[in-house]
């Protein structure tokens, strides 16, 4: 009862104020508000770059966080999967997934769920993550571009949804991504190669 009346009355402060997050994050269930709360503190101890400590996730004062709502669970997720807590991981990024509404944000984050799918080997997750990212990609590709110095880079999801559909058998399905990707001029490191088998 203490501690319920200790929370109604401190001070919201922390990144959790800078981001506007406390509402959401009071909203968790407590073992998903552990769960945010150990990966911050785990990635303010071992990421010397992370320009925070474990004091400021709930209070004090933070200026200029340096990210948004998204992008902030996103590095947390980015630690669950360096640490292999991979269903920890794939949460923290699917709720970062629901608290943008930005392509590109979107983008860089359908990129780690790919590669975390890609660790687990689960063709399932890769076909789903590399559709949502290949959706968005009209919205999020001249970002990317300027990102890029002018041009497009290479991008996760074309190469690995060419490949899932090579696998499934639906090599018509394949050629026309590939090509389609070709024309907006999205590289490919095995363009040739991998036209001339699907022609085959």
């Amino acid at each position: 009862m203490i501690d319920k009346v200790f929370r109604i009355f401190r001070e919201k402060g922390g990144i959790l104020k800078a981001l506007d997050l406390w509402d959401w994050y009071e909203g968790l269930d407590p073992k998903d508000q552990k769960r945010i709360k150990h990966y911050f503190s785990l990635k303010s101890i071992k990421d010397l770059r992370f320009p925070l400590r474990a004091k400021h996730f709930d209070g004090g004062e933070v200026q200029n966080p340096g990210y948004t709502k998204a992008t902030f669970l996103g590095t947390l997720a980015q630690t669950a999967l360096l640490e292999g807590q991979y269903q920890d991981a794939e949460w923290l990024y699917v709720k970062a997934l629901e608290l943008t509404e930005d392509a590109y944000e979107k983008h860089l984050i359908l990129n780690d769920l790919l590669l975390l799918s890609q660790k687990l080997k689960d063709f399932e997750r890769m076909e789903r993550y590399a559709l949502m990212d290949l959706n968005l990609f009209q919205e999020y590709k001249e970002r990317l571009r300027e990102k890029n110095g002018g041009s497009l880079p290479q991008i996760s999801s074309y190469e690995l949804m060419v490949y899932i559909l090579e696998r499934n058998g639906e090599r018509e399905k394949a050629l026309e991504l590939l090509e389609k990707f070709h024309i907006e001029g999205v590289p490919h490191p095995f363009y040739e190669e991998v036209k001339k088998r699907l022609q085959g």
